[in-house]
């Protein structure tokens, strides 16, 4: 499977930084190995991170610790950045993605952030999503490529099925930590990938396949029902640009 598409070329050769988000699962360390033998093929290793998130538990120093283990094993750029988790009125995991965000923001403007979120990812976020109500935007799922201040976010994997990686994985002897809270279901999403997601396949086995294609049918949808309701709020508008 070729997960770079021409257009991500130039996003790639243009970036002033490359980041691969790396927590050492095995999405992220899938994604920094593939990563790094695409860039070594291209001589672009040279603004090349592997940027880790630290979320100041004995859990993440462990991961921590792993993960610069690895990239100095392979030569790797490795940076990893603190981040105080403060939850209020919202779960822990939202409040800690807010704060992943802000780091984003934070790196050198033109950036290139990339991200190991693949199909499996994307049936459960459309099938949550689902269940708590949404519209053809929230079934569009996990956007391939995203802005985030001045710097971009791509997710050149989402094809790829869970089951391909950990193969790959073990087929190549790579190791990676394993975060135990994933197999907590009293967490939404937890009780889908372990309970819910493996029964509609055990039914269903082309349901990767099948949601991948449903979030591109909503997405271009979407795009369509945006781009005409912007043109009609521009006939609105009188020739200084106010709405009438």
């Amino acid at each position: 499977m070729t997960f770079i598409h021409e257009e991500d070329k130039s996003l790639i050769l243009n970036a002033s930084r490359i980041y691969v988000s790396y927590s050492g699962g095995s999405d992220s360390t899938y994604a920094l190995v593939k990563i790094k033998k695409y860039l070594d093929s291209a001589q672009l290793t040279s603004k090349f991170t592997a940027l880790h998130f630290n979320h100041g538990n004995k859990q993440s120093n462990a991961f921590e610790s792993h993960c610069s283990d690895f990239c100095n094993e392979r030569n790797i750029t490795f940076e990893s950045q603190n981040i105080k988790v403060e939850v209020s009125g919202e779960g822990f995991e939202a409040a800690a993605r807010h704060k992943r965000m802000n780091v984003l923001k934070s790196l050198p403007e033109n950036s290139l952030i990339i991200q190991g979120h693949h199909s499996d990812d994307q049936i459960e976020t459309v099938l949550f999503r689902i269940i708590r109500g949404t519209g053809l935007k929230g079934m569009s799922g996990i956007p391939r490529l995203t802005t985030v201040g001045k710097n971009k976010i791509l997710r050149p994997f989402l094809k790829e099925a869970k089951g391909n990686i950990l193969e790959f994985l073990s087929n190549n002897k790579i190791k990676f930590v394993e975060d135990h809270s994933n197999n907590d279901i009293s967490y939404s999403r937890n009780f889908l990938r372990k309970e819910v997601i493996p029964k509609i396949k055990d039914k269903w086995q082309s349901l990767n396949e099948n949601v991948s294609k449903l979030t591109e049918i909503t997405k271009e949808q979407n795009s369509l029902y945006e781009h005409y309701l912007r043109n009609k709020i521009m006939d609105l508008k009188d020739d200084e640009g106010l709405t009438i």
